[in-house]
């Protein structure tokens, strides 16, 4: 066996990342990522401009044949139902990287147990599947999951007016009212801060106040200042997650209270447009994080 460089075993990213490289024909593609005005890395998906220097450097295969590689990674994808589209790749399953483990936090990975007639989808963390050792988490069956959605879907329907309708009540009155009078006490704070500033620069160009003692609580001013500015943004930024919030429960509710019936088995749909993601706490208890804050458990039948 060859190892890689780290001396650790060859993932399917890693193969599929060295048959994808364009490298290797003598070509350099540049600018596959790009950094944003918030100084964070992103893959080029047709965001920027990219551009192809042929012949930069010698190949080690020919063009034809890292053509080849790609149409049979082109082939296998369309097969498993992963296809490459111009912004990112399509999920193959609504859970697909949805579920995550309570106890390591790693993602779950779809598997079949079982053979011939007794085959069942099965969602295991992949941290366990390296090493049981290093997390316990044991496998959940995928229509167990789906049992336990409908009925978490089920109980919102019916109970929406004394679960979600209070909750939605709750946001409106308290959480924006409360964050806009603490922005406007620390706008007063930062207000009066500025005129002390601008006190002690008019004593010091009068000469009333010594130069060290001027720049100590200029310092300490500064100091003051960003920290109330810094809270002043973190509550608007509460605000912000607040409203959005509010505009997922409100989507909940809208939908809770439309349903005509109880729904009688899993739709994806659904899943999709309420659903975060799924959080594993053992083989009998799961929770579904919901986009609008809540986090509902419900127990796995067997």
């Amino acid at each position: 066996k060859i190892p890689t460089k780290r001396g650790s075993h060859w993932t399917a990213t890693t193969i599929r990342g060295i048959l994808s490289n364009e490298k290797y024909t003598g070509d350099v593609l540049l600018q596959k990522t790009y950094t944003d005005e918030n100084f964070k890395r992103h893959y080029n998906r047709g965001e920027k401009d990219q551009y192809m220097i042929k012949a930069h450097h010698e190949a080690i295969i020919s063009h034809e044949e890292f053509e080849a590689a790609q149409e049979i990674l082109r082939q296998r994808g369309k097969e498993k139902g992963v296809i490459k589209g111009s912004s990112k790749y399509q999920k193959r399953y609504p859970f697909s990287g949805n579920i995550k483990c309570a106890e390591c936090g790693s993602s779950f990975k779809r598997r079949i147990h079982g053979s011939g007639d007794r085959k069942y989808i099965a969602w295991c963390c992949t941290k366990h599947i390296k090493d049981a050792s290093s997390c316990s988490m044991k496998f959940v069956r995928e229509d167990a999951i789906h049992q336990a959605f409908v009925v978490m879907i089920n109980k919102l329907i019916f109970g929406h007016k004394f679960i979600l309708r209070p909750l939605l009540q709750s946001l409106k009155r308290t959480n924006y009212s409360d964050n806009i009078a603490k922005i406007q006490e620390l706008e007063t704070k930062i207000k009066e801060n500025t005129e002390r500033v601008q006190v002690i620069m008019e004593l010091m160009a009068k000469g009333y106040l010594e130069p060290s003692l001027f720049n100590t609580q200029k310092n300490e001013l500064l100091k003051e200042a960003a920290l109330l500015k810094e809270q002043k943004e973190a509550i608007k930024r509460t605000i912000d997650g607040s409203q959005t919030i509010l505009v997922e429960v409100e989507k909940l509710l809208k939908f809770a209270t439309k349903a005509e019936k109880q729904i009688d088995a899993f739709d994806s749909e659904i899943f999709e447009d309420f659903t975060r993601e799924i959080i594993v706490f053992s083989q009998e208890k799961i929770g579904f994080k919901m986009k609008c804050g809540l986090i509902l458990r419900e127990r796995l039948m067997k």
